[in-house]
């Protein structure tokens, strides 16, 4: 696809045109999800109102007095689009390298595209979690806590205090899913596990493992970003109610770009060097083994008596 093809593909899919009602078009499950994922969305045919609508049976009224629930509405759309800011990202990465011959350079689009995207997904789960606090009876302490991140503790005076505790957002997610939906998720099922490869992929970038360096291709990236979004439709298609509105919208943009894409490798500027011979690197502390590692100077200096 050239670049006018692509850019008006894009833009109709990011900014869809209303129809002859003025209504913009609802989100569906594109046809991947069912013939390649093995998922059913029979609900979507069944519900004879449309999820998100005034008079569907998920929708809810809320008093003009919680305040929580304000917040979180406030902020509903913020999952939905950290996970369009990565897939703009990522697509600006292929228009930008449509006519480039080499298919491989530095680290630039796929850190940042990976850490919002799953950015996305843990905002996602932070707000569901927080909803749900807010509008469900008889949800236990222990519970909101454990999705808040917070723990009860006797301090020596007696008083009984909070602090935090962090908690794994898969775990959270977990018990997000048992709690608000009354469906545990099974660990061994390949969407979860896929959604456990994505985290470890995200982790490698944000507490980066400076130990073992790795490039990036632009194939692992669609298929982190697939792994994130199947981790919240799989549940959708058991639970046969969409867990987060705009899902659906997001893996449709994720579908065009998974079919658009062009192969393209990330990766750090001196991962291909060859280290097999003596060079020069920067080191700059106090205490520095200078027989091990000399300045130029010291190296001249050795070579200049014969020491070295």
């Amino acid at each position: 696809m050239d670049a006018a093809s692509f850019a008006e593909h894009w833009n109709a899919l990011l900014r869809p045109e209303p129809d002859e009602d003025g209504l913009l078009p609802h989100e569906y499950p594109v046809p991947r999800l069912k013939t390649f994922h093995a998922l059913c969305f029979d609900y979507f045919d069944q519900e004879t109102t449309w999820e998100g609508s005034s008079v569907h049976r998920f929708t809810r009224h809320c008093p003009t007095d919680q305040e929580g629930v304000h917040a979180l509405t406030r902020n509903q759309d913020v999952p939905e689009r950290l996970f369009e800011s990565a897939l703009r990202l990522f697509a600006d990465s292929l228009v930008l390298r449509t006519n480039e011959k080499e298919r491989e350079g530095d680290l630039r689009y796929f850190p940042p595209v990976i850490l919002t995207f799953w950015a996305g997904f843990e905002t996602y789960v932070r707000r569901a979690s927080e909803l749900l606090i807010a509008t469900t009876k008889g949800l236990p302490v222990p519970i909101a806590n454990f999705l808040q991140e917070r723990e009860s503790y006797v301090a020596t005076n007696g008083q009984i205090k909070e602090r935090i505790r962090f908690q794994s957002v898969m775990d959270r997610y977990a018990v997000l899913l048992q709690h608000g939906y009354g469906w545990a998720p099974e660990k061994g099922n390949k969407f979860w596990q896929r959604l456990v490869a994505a985290k470890k992929l995200r982790d490698y970038y944000t507490h980066l493992d400076i130990t073992e360096p790795r490039d990036i291709k632009s194939a692992e990236v669609l298929e982190f970003m697939e792994s994130v979004l199947l981790g919240m439709i799989w549940p959708s298609s058991v639970l046969k109610r969409t867990v987060m509105l705009g899902v659906f919208r997001v893996y449709e943009l994720w579908d065009f770009l998974n079919d658009a894409h062009e192969p393209y490798t990330e990766r750090p500027f001196f991962l291909q060097w060859s280290l097999k011979r003596e060079y020069l690197f920067h080191c700059n502390f106090e205490g520095i083994n200078e027989e091990l590692f000399p300045n130029m100077d010291q190296r001249l200096a050795k070579r200049s008596t014969g020491s070295a």
